[in-house]
């Protein structure tokens, strides 16, 4: 039975897709198929009620010579699912875990608008039914699985340090080529291997899904018109463009984005934010040994401003 060597156990919205897509490409590395298994937590707890030769499954096809691995976020999503780590020490007692951080109030939000946008391709459910406001003051979610240290504790019961590869999210998007040069050092794998090439991997970046869906809202009653369809489908890529371009200055877009985009966090939210995640990341820095008051004080535009909302 062949299980993981190691698991990026998130963080969620931290950058785990794409350090699991770098690693695909390693020739020494296979990686699940699913991405997230999700075997040690799920809704439910379906997946671990499959049972172990279930999870092995997704490993089975693995070379000899290849480190086996997964990346399931929920696995880091305390108290939710609060048996992943201990039921993950029972079964692989010896496996190594990569944690990847980020700006914790980024996080948070961005967590909540990912999962507004799988309800909307998944679940059918296409309108925002609450701000990330309204949210965050029912439900601490979000905000506990920015917590990362009071994750990472989870863990130290029954895993030592020298376990874990601790990574930012920030040091990933700035210099990738380390970042992976560490990792493959980790794992014990070839580090000479080029993951980057010439092109980096940015994945599940948001702002294209809010893009898309929009669009598809607000084209969608003209391709209920019997015809109109048929008539864009003969049109370049290019006509269609500027054909949407018209539809997007008429009033009711304003209202078409409240509809269905989530909106951006309030300035004074994320100012109390940063103050509840000070003390937090103030021991998170510790346990690091690394500077992090820039989270303390950075302020995201994009998300202050919404032109990119997850």
């Amino acid at each position: 039975m062949r299980l993981p060597d190691f698991l990026i156990i998130g963080s969620s919205k931290a950058g785990t897709t794409t350090i699991y897509h770098y690693l695909c490409k390693h020739p020494q590395v296979y990686m699940s198929d699913p991405k997230e298994p999700e075997y040690f937590a799920s809704e439910k707890d379906e997946n671990y009620a499959k049972g172990i030769d279930w999870y092995a499954s997704h490993f089975s096809k693995a070379e000899p010579h290849q480190v086996c691995g997964e990346a399931s976020g929920r696995y880091t999503h305390w108290p939710k699912f609060s048996a992943a780590s201990e039921r993950i020490a029972a079964a692989l007692p010896q496996v190594k875990l990569i944690y990847i951080m980020r700006n914790p109030v980024d996080r948070a939000y961005s967590h909540y608008a990912q999962d507004i946008k799988y309800a909307q391709n998944l679940l059918g459910k296409f309108e925002v039914t609450e701000t990330f406001e309204e949210n965050i003051k029912q439900d601490s979610y979000y905000l506990d699985c920015s917590n990362y240290m009071q994750q990472i504790e989870q863990y130290l019961r029954f895993f030592p340090k020298e376990s874990f590869l601790f990574l930012l999210m920030e040091d990933l998007i700035q210099q990738p080529a380390d970042i992976l040069h560490k990792m493959c050092n980790f794992l014990g794998i070839d580090s000479g291997v080029d993951l980057v090439g010439e092109k980096e991997i940015k994945a599940n970046e948001g702002r294209h899904h809010n893009e898309w869906f929009l669009r598809s809202r607000i084209t969608d009653p003209l391709k209920k018109i019997p015809g109109v369809a048929q008539v864009a489908a003969l049109l370049p890529q290019e006509a269609r463009d500027q054909a949407y371009h018209l539809l997007t200055n008429l009033p009711y877009k304003q209202s078409m984005e409240e509809k269905y985009i989530p909106q951006p966090m309030l300035p004074e939210t994320r100012q109390m934010l940063l103050e509840k995640f000070r003390e937090p990341n103030q021991k998170l820095a510790e346990f690091l040994n690394r500077d992090l008051s820039h989270w303390d004080t950075q302020l995201k535009s994009a998300i202050t401003s919404g032109t990119a909302r997850s």
